[in-house]
């Protein structure tokens, strides 16, 4: 076996742009020595004195003695917590720590024996491809093909070449209809999907994917594993995927990592790896959900548990069998909807055209009452971020109306709408604009009037359940992308608006940050509020929402519960749209059985043979 990526005891901690106190300072002073220390201010003197041999940040270290090993050809799984450290090592991977990142670097990083701290930046980038967390970082052309055919211009391809990679890169990732639009100008699912394609094309000897399918659709999702495994099936490429989506990973991996504050926690072929579900959640980890229930229902006694829907149900028809009949079950009701309150928003007849023709909807009628908690699903482009941008103002009808508690937006400022809708965008960066989380909590507060005792309060409230208490002075942008997206959720639930809609929740987060933001939209809920949030995650919504809008092409094919939804088989392959993992399996064990939503219900109908 080929050793394509080794790396022995690495660590590093980040700087924050601030220069070195103190730079390679050698000094021995002898007992009953007397030794002046003089230089402008600003030398570091001080500095001497009280940190001989730290950087001027203090800041933890983001890897902490990783040793890892890759072989040739091999797919490596890693997940962890946010903040673990994995988008760190994807950047040592790619040798940008240390060439392009300032910060103290311990141990080694070497691509086929090449020492990423010694090799030119130039030379790492041909064999090591990095797809990043937020796409847009990367991109850097005026059209999706020109953007994938970026990689390949800097290495001089042929022209036949290129051309032929750009058109089956962009066929493989759904977007050769898009060859000619402005990258900018796309969904997120489509911009990931551009940074997918450009890597594709370039064919990398090693690929790393940062989080590649977090604004995929669910189909988009088993898309881009299939392309990039293909990958190393066809050319023997090394695949390293930094990914929260279990259920995908374990179907693809040939290993897998967690890593949690900095350090390899468990290492483990993946047949192995996911069989301690309680380890795993308790590092933010969220296993499939068929590997969680056969755990369950195993009371953790075995090993090996199945990893997908297909191994599932022929472990439980071996294993287990229904407490009754498929045809007697009969499901507990969902959450109170509140179907008696008020209709706040009213949508007649909307249909909206870009600026560059594209038609974005299509004529959409709907009614959202006070209280309702409503899911906005489908595939990438089908207009669902379009559409909750008019029922905050910040897009107005180009035929029909939107009206907000009896307010027609084309008639009323984006100001008064917020004082009663909030948003968060899919992209935070989007709306993020202060120096420090604290600054951007007491923003909105401030500019409604709050004392700065009660902008106090409020604000460390917010960030305590949201996890970020103690990050108050940290600069926003320093943040990783998910403790930005909980930040901006942050920003909007502090002023406590009577509807919150929220693009993408869960983006970037793991487990535990997921279930933290989701019970707060539980307890928002719970307390008469209206919630909408746009989401690829099934399994949010059928934990979670009442109610559900499936979307395509510009147009609402679907609008009822959830369970009536997820039961659509045929509906939801159409959209691109997957049900819950859990769900499919029960489908496959008795078509009586899919409208189950969770693992709990699940679990419930079963009994040891």
């Amino acid at each position: 076996m080929v050793t394509a990526v080794s790396i022995e005891n690495l660590s590093w901690r980040y700087e924050t742009g601030r220069e070195w106190a103190l730079k390679d300072v050698t000094l021995n002073v002898e007992e009953g020595e007397f030794l002046g220390v003089v230089g402008p201010s600003g030398a570091g003197k001080t500095t001497l004195s009280l940190c001989p041999s730290t950087s001027s940040t203090g800041r933890e270290w983001a890897l902490k003695d990783v040793t890892l090993n890759v072989e040739e050809g091999e797919f490596l799984g890693v997940v962890g917590p946010s903040g673990a450290g994995k988008t760190t090592l994807s950047l040592c991977l790619a040798g940008l720590i240390p060439h392009m990142t300032r910060g103290v670097m311990c141990g080694s990083v070497k691509i086929y024996s090449m020492d990423t701290s010694k090799t030119r930046l130039k030379d790492i980038v041909r064999r090591v491809g990095v797809v990043f967390q937020d796409p847009e970082t990367q991109f850097v052309t005026m059209s999706v093909e020109d953007e994938v055919a970026f990689p390949m211009e800097n290495y001089a391809f042929p022209r036949e070449i290129m051309a032929s990679r750009v058109e089956e890169a962009l066929k493989a990732t759904r977007m050769q209809d898009y060859a000619a639009r402005y990258p900018y100008e796309l969904s997120g699912g489509q911009k990931q999907r551009v940074a997918i394609a450009s890597f594709l094309a370039l064919r990398p000897d090693i690929l790393v994917l940062d989080e590649p399918t977090s604004d995929l659709d669910p189909a988009g999702k088993s898309e881009v594993f299939s392309i990039i495994d293909r990958l190393r099936t066809e050319y023997n490429t090394t695949l390293i995927v930094i990914e929260h989506n279990t259920e995908e990973l374990a179907k693809y991996a040939d290993r897998v990592v967690l890593l949690d504050r900095g350090r390899i926690v468990k290492e483990e072929i993946c047949k192995f790896f996911f069989d301690d579900v309680p380890f795993l959640q308790e590092h933010g980890v969220y296993p499939p959900q068929v590997t969680e229930l056969c755990y369950r229902l195993e009371n953790g006694r075995e090993s090996s548990l199945p990893l997908t829907v297909e191994q599932a149900t022929a472990y439980l028809k071996n294993r287990f069998s229904l407490k009754d009949s498929p045809q007697n079950v009969r499901w507990s009701p969902r959450r109170h909807v509140r179907k008696e309150g008020d209709v706040i928003l009213r949508v007649e007849n909307l249909r909206f055209t870009y600026p560059d023709g594209t038609e974005a909807l299509k004529g959409i009628d709907f009614e959202i009452r006070r209280g309702e908690y409503v899911a906005v699903i489908g595939q990438n482009a089908s207009g669902k971020t379009t559409l909750v941008k008019h029922l905050v103002g910040l897009l107005k009808p180009t035929h029909g109306n939107v009206y907000v508690f009896g307010l027609n937006t084309k008639n009323v400022s984006i100001t008064s709408l917020a004082t009663k809708i909030g948003y968060v965008y899919q992209n935070p960066d989007h709306q993020l604009f202060c120096q420090t989380v604290y600054e951007e909590c007491a923003y909105g507060l401030r500019n409604l009037g709050f004392s700065e005792s009660e902008v106090k309060t409020k604000v460390r409230n917010v960030l305590e359940d949201l996890g970020m208490a103690g990050l108050e002075d940290t600069e926003t942008f320093i943040l990783g992308k998910g403790e930005r997206q909980r930040l901006a959720v942050a920003t909007v639930l502090v002023m406590a608006p009577e509807v919150i809609i929220i693009d993408e929740p869960t983006t970037g987060q793991d487990m535990k940050q997921s279930e933290s933001i989701m019970n707060l939209l539980d307890q928002f809920n719970m307390e008469g509020k209206t919630v909408i949030i746009i989401t690829h995650n099934m399994r949010l919504v059928a934990e979670h929402a009442d109610r559900a809008m499936v979307m395509a092409d510009g147009k609402i094919l679907l609008d009822g519960g959830v369970r009536e939804i997820f039961s659509n088989i045929d509906l939801m392959k159409r959209t691109f749209l997957t049900p819950p993992q859990i769900t499919l399996l029960a489908n496959s064990l008795s078509p009586e059985l899919k409208g189950v939503l969770t693992v709990d219900e699940l679990e419930k109908l079963f009994k040891v043979k």
